[in-house]
């Protein structure tokens, strides 16, 4: 039977504004700001706009308020294509405001973040959506709410993939629906004990199960499954601004299960759209539809068998 969406994404959504600078200024100091932008952020806002531009049909589940922010970050959905008909709406509950400084010689960036923290709960999800969905994104906010989507989808044959970037309570109920778990590496180190990412994904794939994803920024992406160990070396670019990165891998890693590609063509698909994205300030921006990413491995002479 055919799904109406192929991703419903259950977390958080920021409206993020970037500055890209020479150099952060001293006390007192001001400094003109080489380029600034104003966009849509977050983890499963971001993964699931970059699954829609690389062709998936993609809803966002999570919570909005009634304020300017908000209606700005339904307007970005609505460019992509991101479905809203299933936002919960409630007054008060403002999406987080991130301030973020990027240092234009060494891509180190400095995030402020604003945000009046509030609750979703599993009475108010639409469960008819996520269990038409093919994919359920879930992440370390709302972790009551992804605890019952993840119980409904797989009831309905679906399959749960995690980003999981920090610890929180009752996480560890969360983890274990994962099929697919992808994380940072820095995640992964202080999950498993282990500072090498190789060696945390096998373990993390030892105690959840499913497939386990590290991602290691420019030292690559390290894969486990309970079979076998992939590695994904980083895609050499310039890079601008790293912010999204992650986000982006997520959804293009989830564009690829779509497609129902082995796992080395959809960990190569992420990593290229992820390195693409690196290109430019902020997190979606740069991040580059299906021809273009296509186009992209074409040029680095790897392509997509």
């Amino acid at each position: 039977m055919s799904k109406t969406f192929d991703i419903a994404g259950l977390g958080i959504c920021s409206v993020d504004f970037l500055g890209l600078m020479k150099k952060y200024p001293e006390p007192g100091e001001k400094i003109p700001l080489r380029a600034f932008s104003k966009q849509g952020g977050g983890l499963a806002g971001s993964a699931l706009t970059a699954a829609a531009r690389l062709g998936a049909k993609t809803a966002y589940l999570g919570k909005l308020g009634r304020d300017e922010y908000s209606r700005f970050l339904l307007e970005e959905f609505h460019k992509d294509g991101v479905d809203v008909d299933h936002v919960i709406f409630a007054d008060g509950a403002q999406p987080p405001i991130a301030f973020i400084h990027v240092e234009q010689d060494t891509d180190e960036r400095r995030i402020a973040r604003y945000w009046q923290e509030f609750e979703l709960n599993p009475e108010e999800l639409d469960r008819r959506a996520i269990q038409n969905s093919r994919i359920l994104f879930l992440e370390h906010h709302f972790v009551d709410a992804g605890i019952a989507a993840a119980k409904w989808i797989k009831e309905a044959g679906g399959i749960v993939v995690i980003d999981a970037e920090r610890k929180v309570p009752r996480f560890e109920e969360i983890l274990q629906f994962a099929d697919y778990i992808i994380v940072s590496q820095h995640f992964a180190a202080q999950q498993t004990g282990s500072g090498n990412p190789g060696k945390s994904a096998e373990l993390l794939q030892r105690k959840y199960g499913g497939v386990a994803v590290v991602t290691a920024g420019e030292h690559g992406v390290f894969c486990r499954t309970s079979a076998m160990t992939f590695y994904q070396p980083a895609f050499q670019v310039e890079v601008v601004d790293t912010t999204g990165a992650g986000d982006v891998f997520h959804g293009a890693f989830m564009a690829g299960l779509i497609e129902n590609w082995a796992l080395p063509k959809i960990l190569e698909f992420a990593a290229a759209a992820a390195a693409m994205k690196c290109r430019g300030l902020g997190g979606r921006a740069m991040i580059p539809n299906r021809e273009e990413a296509v186009e992209f491995l074409r040029e680095t002479s790897i392509g997509l068998p």
